[in-house]
C-alpha cells in the first residue's frame, strides 16, 4: 500500500521528485515491480522537464524511448501493467487526501532495511514477535534501536569511547618500541622535503591545507596526495617491491566527477608520462590524434589500479555527517587515506559559522584519530580573505581558528610576491642542503627565476617536526605541476603584506 500511495503522490505532484533526488531509491526499495516501473518512468519524465503527467504526455514519452535488445519496450511494460488507467486510479485517490509522501517513503525504506538485515542474517524471520516489534517501529526508531544494539554489543571493547591505562603500564616494552623510530606515513608524490617534515601521510593525523581561492588546493591534492596512492599501487603490482595496496576516499563538494577525472588525466600525462597537456586543452575537447592518444595512455596507467581502490564521493549537499558515515562504512574495508576538498562549516548544524566549523573539525578528528578509525586525513581549507600576509601563520584561518586545535599539521601557503624575487626589496633566503666532502652539511643558495611562478608553503603547526623553514614549489598551473625545488626562510614581520 505504501509503495502504491507514494508513486501515486509523485505522479499527482511531480515536483516532489526533486525533494527525493538525494535519496537512494532503486529497484530493491520496492517489493512490487509495477510500482518501481511507474516510479522510474515518472522520475525519467521529471528529469526530462515534464511537469504534468497526463495520459497523452506519458504516451508520447514512452513511444519515444528506444527498445533495448532482448528486453520488452517501455510501452509494452506500461501496457502490461494497465497503462495510464492503473496510475490514474491511484492519482485520483491521492488527490483527495493530504499528501503523506514522507511517511510512505519512510515505511518503504524501513521494510527495505529489514529485508537487508534478513539477507545479512541479522534477523531471523522465524522469530515472529521480534520481527513484529521491529516492523511496528518508525524508520527513525528502527535506526536508533539498531545503533543502540550495535553499540551495546561492543560496549565492552575499550570500555566504550574511552581507554583507561595505568600511566606506567608496559613502560619497559615502550622503550623498545620507541627505539624502532617514528613511523613514517606514505610519501607524498615527488615531495621529499614536505614528506620528511610532516612524516608523510601518517595514519591518525588530521592535516589541513590552507590556501586562498584559486591558488590550487584541489590541484595539489590531486598531484601530491591522490597521485601518490596511484603511484604506490602501480609499484605494488610488482611482487618484488613487497608493497601492500592502499585504498583512499576523496570527498568533494565544489567540483564533480568530470572535473576531477579531467585534472587527474592531465596530471598523469604531465607527471608520470612526461607528455604534458594543458588543462584547458583537456577541458575543451575535440582532441588532436596525438592528444587523445596521450590521454588514453594516461587512462590505461590509472586503470592498472583496482577500480574500487580509490573512491570519489561527491557531496551533493554538504553535511559532515555524510562524510563521517562514509568513513565509518569504508574503513573496515581498509580505506585508510581520506582526502576532503573542501572542508568548511556545516551550516545544517544551525549554529554560528565559526562554531559549526569547530564542531565539524572535532567530529572529523574524533572519527579519524589513531584511537578510533586511524586514517591519514587531508582536508583543504579556504584561507580567510585579507589574511594572506608575507608570513602565513594560524591567523590565516580567521575566526575559525579553533579548528586547528585538533590538527596534527597545518600547511598554509601563498604565491611568492613580485617584490620577493632575488634583488628585490623583500627577497628572502632560498637554499638546499648539500653534503660536503668532509661530511659536513652546508646550505647551498637556490636562485628563484623571475620568469617563473612559485608557491611557498609554511607549517604554522607541525606536531611531526620543525615549523621554522618553508618549502618552495615551482608552479606550472596549466599542467598541474607543483615541483618542489628548495627550502626558504621568510622573516616573520607580523602582519606585513
Amino acid at each position: 500500500m505504501h509503495e502504491t500511495l507514494l508513486v501515486g503522490t509523485l505522479w499527482f505532484n511531480p515536483n516532489l521528485y526533486s525533494k527525493y533526488k538525494s535519496h537512494k531509491i532503486e529497484k530493491s526499495t520496492f517489493t512490487k515491480s509495477i510500482w518501481y516501473f511507474y516510479y522510474l518512468i515518472g522520475l525519467q519524465m521529471y528529469e526530462s522537464g515534464i511537469r504534468t503527467f497526463e495520459d497523452s504526455t506519458v504516451y508520447t514519452y514512452l513511444i519515444s524511448k528506444p527498445k533495448e535488445k532482448g528486453k520488452s519496450s517501455y510501452f509494452d511494460t506500461y501496457d502490461k501493467f494497465g497503462g495510464y488507467a492503473t496510475i490514474k486510479e491511484v492519482m485520483d485517490e491521492c488527490s483527495t487526501s493530504k499528501p503523506n509522501d514522507d511517511y510512505h517513503l519512510s515505511e518503504i525504506q524501513k521494510y527495505e532495511s529489514l529485508r537487508k538485515m534478513q539477507d545479512n542474517y541479522l534477523i531471523n524471520i522465524e522469530e515472529k514477535e521480534y520481527v513484529e516489534k521491529l516492523a511496528n517501529m518508525s524508520l527513525k526508531q528502527l535506526l536508533t534501536y539498531c545503533q543502540h544494539q550495535f553499540k551495546t554489543s561492543f560496549a565492552h571493547i575499550n570500555s566504550g569511547d574511552v581507554v583507561v591505562y595505568n600511566l606506567t603500564e608496559d613502560i619497559v616494552e615502550m622503550v623498545e618500541e620507541l627505539d624502532k623510530g617514528e613511523e613514517v606515513g606514505l610519501p607524498l608524490f615527488d615531495a621529499p622535503r614536505l614528506t620528511r617534515r610532516i612524516n608523510g601521510q601518517k595514519l591518525g593525523n588530521l592535516v589541513y591545507l590552507v590556501l586562498s581561492s584559486g591558488v590550487g588546493k584541489s590541484s595539489i591534492v590531486t598531484e601530491k596526495y591522490v597521485l601518490s596512492i596511484f603511484d604506490h599501487n602501480v609499484k605494488a603490482l610488482n611482487p618484488k617491491n613487497n608493497l601492500q595496496f592502499q585504498k583512499a576516499i576523496i570527498f568533494v563538494n565544489e567540483e564533480g566527477k568530470k572535473r576531477w577525472q579531467g585534472r587527474l588525466l592531465a596530471t598523469v600525462a604531465s607527471r608520470i608520462l612526461k607528455k604534458p597537456i594543458p588543462r584547458d586543452v583537456v577541458n575543451r575537447g575535440k582532441y588532436s590524434k596525438e592528444t587523445k592518444e596521450i590521454l588514453l595512455e594516461a587512462a590505461v596507467w590509472l586503470s592498472q589500479n583496482q577500480p574500487d581502490f580509490i573512491k570519489l564521493i561527491v557531496l551533493k549537499k554538504y553535511r559532515i555527517e555524510d562524510v563521517i558515515n562514509n568513513i565509518e562504512l569504508h574503513r573496515p574495508l581498509n580505506y585508510r587515506y581520506i582526502y576532503f576538498d573542501t572542508f568548511k562549516p556545516d551550516l545544517s548544524q544551525q549554529s554560528d559559522r565559526w562554531l559549526a566549523f569547530s564542531n565539524s573539525a572535532q567530529e572529523l578528528h574524533d572519527c579519524v584519530k589513531e584511537e578510533n578509525y586511524n586514517c591519514a586525513t587531508l582536508a583543504t581549507v579556504q584561507m580567510k580573505i585579507g589574511k594572506e600576509f608575507r608570513y602565513v601563520d594560524l591567523d590565516s584561518i580567521g575566526k575559525s581558528m579553533e579548528i586547528v586545535e585538533v590538527a596534527a599539521v597545518v600547511i598554509a601557503g601563498r604565491l611568492v610576491f613580485d617584490d620577493e624575487y632575488p634583488g628585490e626589496r623583500n627577497s628572502f633566503d632560498c637554499y638546499n642542503y648539500k653534503k660536503q666532502k668532509d661530511g659536513t652539511i652546508d646550505e647551498e643558495e637556490y636562485i628563484l627565476d623571475k620568469e617563473k611562478k612559485y608557491l611557498i608553503l609554511f607549517l604554522p603547526k607541525n606536531r611531526e617536526g620543525s615549523e621554522n623553514e618553508q618549502i618552495i614549489y615551482e608552479v606550472i598551473s596549466d599542467l598541474n605541476i607543483w615541483k618542489e625545488v628548495c627550502w626558504a626562510r621568510v622573516k616573520n614581520n607580523g602582519r606585513e603584506r
